[in-house]
């Protein structure tokens, strides 16, 4: 849509503005006030003149009461509500999914238990000799560090970090 507004306008197209003591604006303005006038005694609204029921449409929408300003803080609040039962539903979730990635870690481990007798003593002859002078501090090292970062995300210490280490 291409509209002119009024500094687009030239000297020619205001001139051909109706100005205030033309009688076009002059029934304009008595069609208003007809409306005004009907709409306060609470006459109903006739069909014969369109405009006058848009006048009048327009007339009961501004004597309308206007409606409650949103409360300070609307926005926020409607966040945090947000952001409160996405924090609930990720909750069970997580639980879930340590739940059943305990489980399968307590299956696989009964389950290389179980059948150890066939292939840890092959397993033990190809590991290297320091193997078992710094292997199991490794595991520990690893144990303790990955024990801890979890004991933290579980009681919520680490909510203040960016990320976590690799």
């Amino acid at each position: 849509m291409n509209r002119k507004t009024f500094d687009d306008k030239n000297a020619s197209d205001r001139a051909a503005a109706p100005g205030f003591d033309d009688p076009r604006m002059e029934r304009e303005w008595q069609l208003q006030e007809r409306a005004q006038r009907e709409e306060r005694a609470g006459a109903p609204i006739a069909a014969d003149d369109p405009r006058l029921a848009q006048y009048r449409l327009l007339t009961r929408a501004l004597r309308a009461p206007v409606m409650e300003p949103i409360p300070f803080g609307f926005a926020e609040q409607v966040a945090r509500r947000a952001q409160a039962v996405a924090a609930g539903n990720d909750r069970v979730e997580r639980y879930l999914q340590q739940l059943l990635l305990g489980g399968l870690v307590v299956l696989g481990l009964f389950f290389a238990w179980s059948s150890s007798a066939g292939w840890a003593p092959a397993l033990l002859q190809e590991l290297p000799r320091g193997m078992w002078s710094w292997g199991p501090v490794v595991a520990a090292c690893c144990a303790v560090t990955w024990g801890w970062d979890g004991l933290a995300r579980m009681t919520g210490l680490d909510r203040g970090r960016g990320g976590h280490a690799a």
